[in-house]
């Protein structure tokens, strides 16, 4: 079997929505015996560093420097030329078509939204050795894109923990904790939920909630759940690297707003054992409404606030969905299927380049 190193580009985005999952990847190719870099110029991405496999922090290839930092980079990576060149997410893809061509390297995209296939089509790469889709739903995406088709497509679910343990209602005596990850900007539905759980308490339906997030709207947010009189039950917090040390202490999670990219946070939160209630996600295929989560077509505040109080006063029933969005996950989205089906997909396109002596 030939070598395979791989240098993986990810940006702000990616390490925003995919942190976990992009350690764990980290973790399962050290397993593959495949040599990997991570390159990024957010030195977040330094968290992904362990033992063999490093991250470089790069200074952002933009004009009027692009050239210029473009060598720079090429020249690093000289020591070791990498015979694939992964991008994360969008925000990655020219750069790494740029560095696949230095090297004669195949390419190798990852689209997790909307927005990535988008982006896709309209730059095209030249290089395009695989496109791996977080979904099925993206991947069809791809697969109908016109005028012809981005090929060829392999589904790659991310993959994160899934407990034995149900955190949902795991201590019935202590309050209903809720966690909501959505940013604290226009549009994302934080301040539904502020209403939906001041309606929760109308009803005799006491909660905590807890928002870890950031954005220009967190004043007008935390004014509202004062106005709403929910605000000794509403906490604010920034984002966590790592979302367990919450999601296993918490019974609810919530996304109140309608998205188009994958969400991991969602994900863990299934994987956590909690009951997840969320808007449509048109990217997604785990979201199984009474299955692996409670899916409010029309997230106002009060259809928020009705599934609040459905999964509140019908604890069997939330615990029966979270006990299945585990096991989907567990089923679904291990990391060790992530970790092996990526690096076959760099070992398939190493192969395809190699050359064979044939003798009598």
């Amino acid at each position: 079997m030939p070598a395979v190193s791989a240098a993986l580009l990810v940006d702000s985005d990616m390490l925003d929505r995919f942190g976990i999952v992009l350690r764990h990847l980290t973790v399962g190719l050290i397993d593959q015996a495949v040599r990997v870099r991570w390159l990024s110029s957010d030195q977040r991405a330094e968290s992904l560093s362990l033992g063999p496999i490093q991250a470089m922090i790069h200074p952002r290839v933009t004009w009027p420097f692009r050239g210029r930092r473009l060598r720079q980079l090429v020249d690093a990576l000289a020591a070791q030329p990498p015979t694939v060149v992964h991008a994360m997410s969008a925000g990655s893809y020219r750069l790494a078509d740029a560095v696949a061509e230095e090297f004669d390297a195949d390419l190798v995209l990852t689209v997790s939204s909307l927005a990535d296939c988008t982006r896709l089509v309209e730059t095209r790469p030249l290089h395009i050795g695989r496109c791996l889709a977080s979904s099925r739903p993206l991947a069809t995406v791809l697969e109908s894109q016109s005028p012809a088709p981005v090929s060829p497509v392999e589904c790659i679910r991310p993959g994160v923990q899934a407990s034995e343990r149900i955190a949902c209602f795991a201590h019935p005596d202590r309050a209903v904790t809720v966690v909501c990850t959505a940013s604290f900007e226009r549009g994302s539905g934080v301040d539904r939920l502020i209403e939906a759980t001041a309606a929760l308490h109308r009803r005799g339906w006491p909660a905590m909630l807890f928002l870890l997030g950031r954005g220009s709207q967190e004043s007008s947010l935390r004014r509202l759940s004062r106005e709403r009189g929910v605000s000794p039950y509403v906490t604010f917090s920034p984002p966590l690297p790592d979302l367990t040390p919450v999601l296993t202490s918490a019974d609810i999670f919530v996304r109140p707003a309608a998205e188009s990219a994958f969400s991991v946070d969602v994900l863990q939160a299934m994987g956590a054992g909690l009951a997840v209630i969320t808007a449509p996600n048109s990217a997604a295929d785990h979201l199984l409404d009474g299955e692996t989560a409670v899916v409010c077509e029309q997230p106002t505040a009060p259809a928020l606030a009705d599934a609040l109080e459905r999964t509140v006063s019908d604890r069997p029933r939330a615990q029966g969905i979270a006990a299945g969005a585990a096991e989907y996950v567990r089923t679904h989205h291990s990391m060790s299927a992530m970790a092996d089906r990526t690096a076959a997909v760099y070992r398939q396109l190493a192969l395809a380049r190699s050359t064979f002596s044939i003798r009598e």
